[in-house]
């Protein structure tokens, strides 16, 4: 199915059935007004019964007549824009099972269905810059809507609107929008107070936002505000990575499982600030989902880096037909893996922990050391996870050359991984120097991440190598695996050297 996506930035303005039209000629930098063009539109509103995708800011219809019929789904992008994902019409009552995709985290599996009908009578024109081109749209909108939620009700209203033309919105300068809005207003247009056509059409009805304003943080603040607020920012990142995962996006299984354990990570590293059976449910759900995910995730990594270094060898040494054999065995690996997630990201089960983060976040279980100053509370916190990263770190230097080594240093880098995300979630108490030391972190978990991808891909060649058909490419597989051992001495030599930084490193607590 073929589908079209743009960022929209518009302003909306009320207007009375007798308001005359404003002077769009003499707005500045408007060179010509284009001739009017008119349309009879019909639009129906889809959502579940409890409107999820309203009390996100998520609009979808499905809409006949004037240039753009189809259905649309138009999802938050930054503050007055949002992306329009467009499919063709296809059948009424179905929708198309791209636009799904990226909803159902949202709509947790709940049917999605008619809410409301609006019939429009629209009267375009184009509005055109001094160079010619086009810059924006100003349309005239009268509107009738019936909505079948809540009371069934009918109304009528009239409404102005302006929207930059596509190739205005992509350059990301919101210059122009502002401009064009304030000569409307100085010619007598009064801003709208609307959000959308569909939160008039439904009144009372139109739900409370999920994406409410939180406190802003603040040193002495409470230490969960910067908390929650981090938590609320990743879960939010969850949702749109759940929906690239479904549309097969390139990395999306990565980026989600990255998600998860930032999340993860954050609620473990802060736990002392909540009460522990939430958050211990929680990070039990959690891991189990990153296990699912990093299947397929373990088998994307392992599949790259073993056909790139087969891909280095010099062909006398790849004896038999080793490539081949990888390629099938890794799309069966991916594919099963991958079925697994399907199955996973549709069940009950993950709907629930989607609930129940937003719950947490929405109604915190916090504890009276989550309503301490922040600033010293979360420093505390934070460099605990930095005395943890320092205890792996002896523990990995003493232990002895081979798999326990390998174990240890793994250690290293998942608790470098817990300092990264604690740091990053209190930047806005701490600043640069969280900053300074999330990225020192990070730098320690890149460089045993590769060691790590090398133990992985160790355990796979021995296994490749001893197996009863192997034949000829057992040598192969050999020298591949002194390769990965080298590979993997040089990183750990490579973290000695760099990381000591992550393991000085302290927040100050005032």
């Amino acid at each position: 199915m073929a589908t079209s996506s743009n960022v929209e930035a518009e302003q909306k303005f009320d207007a009375e059935a007798s308001t005359p039209l404003p002077e769009l000629k003499a707005i500045d930098g408007v060179g010509r007004v284009g001739e009017p063009a008119t349309h009879s539109l019909e639009a129906i509103y889809f959502d579940t019964r409890h409107l999820a995708l309203a009390s996100r800011g998520i609009t979808l219809r499905r809409r006949t007549g004037g240039p753009d019929a189809g259905w649309h789904l138009k999802l938050p992008h930054s503050a007055g824009k949002r992306t329009e994902i467009q499919a063709p019409l296809g059948r009424a009552d179905t929708v198309p099972v791209e636009l799904m995709d990226r909803i159902i985290a949202y709509t947790r599996g709940h049917a999605v269905a008619a809410v409301a009908t609006l019939t429009t009578e629209r009267t375009s024109y184009s509005l055109y810059g001094n160079d010619g081109h086009r810059m924006a749209d100003f349309v005239d909108d009268s509107v009738q809507a019936q909505s079948v939620i809540g009371e069934p009700r009918q109304l009528e209203w009239r409404e102005w609107e302006v929207e930059l033309a596509p190739d205005e919105t992509d350059d990301g300068d919101d210059t122009l929008l502002s401009t064009l809005t304030q000569q409307l207003s100085d010619a007598g247009a009064k801003p709208s107070e609307r959000t959308s056509k569909l939160a008039t059409a439904l009144g009372d009805s139109w739900p409370a936002s999920k994406r409410t304003d939180r406190e802003e943080p603040s040193g002495n603040g409470p230490a969960v505000i910067p908390v929650l607020n981090y938590l609320d920012e990743q879960v939010a990142d969850l949702l749109l990575q759940d929906s690239h995962v479904r549309l097969a996006r390139d990395d999306s299984v990565h980026q989600m499982r990255s998600q998860i354990r930032r999340i993860r990570a954050v609620l473990h590293g802060y736990s002392a600030l909540f009460e522990q059976t939430p958050v211990k449910d929680l990070e039990g759900e959690l891991k189990s989902l990153a296990k699912t995910l990093g299947r397929y995730r373990d088998v994307e990594v392992l599949h790259e880096r073993l056909k790139n270094s087969l891909d280095e060898l010099p062909g006398k040494l790849v004896l038999g037909q080793l490539h081949n054999e990888l390629e099938e065995r890794m799309a069966l690996r991916a594919e099963t893996a991958m079925s697994a997630i399907r199955n996973r990201l549709n069940s009950p089960r993950y709907f629930t922990l989607l609930d129940d983060l937003e719950a947490f976040i929405d109604v915190p279980p916090s504890t009276s050391k989550g309503s301490g100053p922040a600033k010293e509370t979360t420093a505390k916190l934070v460099n605990k996870a930095g005395k943890r990263l320092r205890e792996r770190h002896d523990e990995a230097v003493s232990a002895a050359v081979g798999p326990q080594r390998d174990k240890a240093f793994h250690e290293v880098r998942k608790a470098a991984k817990k300092l990264r995300f604690a740091a990053a979630a209190v930047e806005s108490i701490h600043g640069k120097r969280a900053v300074k030391l999330g990225n020192a972190a990070h730098r320690v978990q890149s460089i045993l991440g590769d060691h790590q991808d090398s133990v992985m891909a160790r355990a796979e060649l021995l296994k490749l190598g001893s197996a009863p058909d192997v034949g000829s490419g057992a040598f192969t597989y050999g020298v591949l695996h002194a390769m990965e051992r080298t590979t993997a001495d040089a990183q750990q030599q490579k973290y000695l050297k760099k990381g000591k930084k992550a393991r000085k490193l302290r927040l100050k607590n005032s």
